[in-house]
């Protein structure tokens, strides 16, 4: 998994994301099982004694096998008339390709092109068609069912030629659409990835609580519903028993509607003012939410899928874009002589 944060300000694109990649294999608990029988209760078995079961795909999970360090997840995407950058979230290769190859790539053909793209949508839908090119061939002989085919997101933002401000798109491969996320003048942020820690500090819940209270609140309100209908109905018994009585015809005993309970999930968000801040402090609250989420996958149980080094990087008008402290490679470790 990952996290990528994109941040528009009146000064500037801020975008973030953590550096660590992970491999997920679909397995199933064998125990979960259940064993296929006959009409008559006796099980099933395969001509070689094994004992038969039925798959329910529901129990199929996606499991992480590995994690590993180091991954670029934010590039530049196009320079000239126009200056835009992405994050990566998803698959992290295709066709063994990382998505930092296919940006560079993607970049070079746009450096040659001789009418320049100068909209960030239109770079948003351009670089869409490359990579839908890629997602496609990648899974062309795949024997993976395709609702298991996972394809990259991109949270893809900067300036147009025309543009003071800047803008966020988001880019789904898979489902080959391109969102309008923040447009030119509309400040805020946007996640992509794993962010259930960002969205409870700045929503006070993530999408995962806030499906659980709703579903409890939805199946408590069909309990009672039931229970008065009941009661209700119990109750005119009664009384018409009583009174020796029939319910005359044309009587609505129809209960009113079940009530319908929607928690003001607005008023829990922090408000923070994103278009006035300044530039260091956005680049800090941008690194802030990567290190947030990181801390929390690095804490919580199981493997870390989240965390390694946090990577910021700014578009900004007149300084197009710039990654912030990446340090360069390094060899170092010279051996074990004292005279290295």
């Amino acid at each position: 998994m990952t996290i990528n944060i994109a941040l528009a300000t009146s000064e500037g694109l801020v975008l973030g994301c953590d550096s660590i990649a992970s491999s997920v294999e679909y397995v199933i608990d064998p125990f979960e099982l259940d064993g296929v029988e006959d009409e008559e209760g006796n099980p099933l078995q395969s001509s070689d004694g094994h004992k038969l079961v039925a798959l329910d795909p529901s129990r199929i999970r996606p499991v992480v096998t590995n994690a590993w360090a180091g991954v670029t997840k934010l590039f530049q995407l196009y320079e000239g008339s126009a200056s835009v950058a992405a994050v990566t979230a998803g698959v992290a290769r295709l066709n063994n390709r990382t998505m930092k190859s296919y940006s560079e790539e993607f970049l070079g053909q746009q450096k040659q092109k001789q009418k320049p793209l100068v909209n960030v949508q239109t770079i948003s839908n351009e670089f869409l068609r490359f990579m839908r090119k890629q997602f496609t061939e990648h899974y062309k002989d795949s024997s993976l069912p395709e609702e298991y085919w996972d394809g990259p997101h991109f949270l893809i933002g900067g300036y147009g030629a025309m543009d003071e401000l800047p803008s966020v798109f988001r880019v789904d491969v898979r489902a080959n659409k391109v969102y309008e996320q923040l447009t030119k003048g509309s400040f805020g942020i946007a996640w992509d990835g794993q962010a259930d820690g960002i969205e409870r500090l700045i929503r006070g819940y993530d999408s995962t609580l806030r499906m659980a209270i709703e579903r409890y609140l939805e199946q408590m309100i069909d309990e009672h519903y039931q229970q008065m209908t009941g009661a209700m109905a119990k109750i005119l018994d009664d009384v018409l028993a009583q009174l020796g009585a029939t319910l005359p015809s044309g009587v609505d005993t129809v209960l009113p509607l079940k009530l319908e309970v929607s928690p003001p999930w607005d008023d829990m968000k922090v408000e923070f003012s994103y278009g006035n801040l300044p530039l260091q402090s956005a680049i800090d609250f941008v690194a802030f939410l990567v290190n947030l989420q990181s801390g929390k996958s690095r804490f919580a149980p199981g493997v870390a899928t989240v965390g390694g080094r946090t990577h910021v990087a700014i578009v900004t008008k007149g300084g197009g874009f710039d990654v912030l402290n990446e340090p360069q490679l390094q060899h170092r470790h010279t051996g074990f002589g004292d005279d290295v």
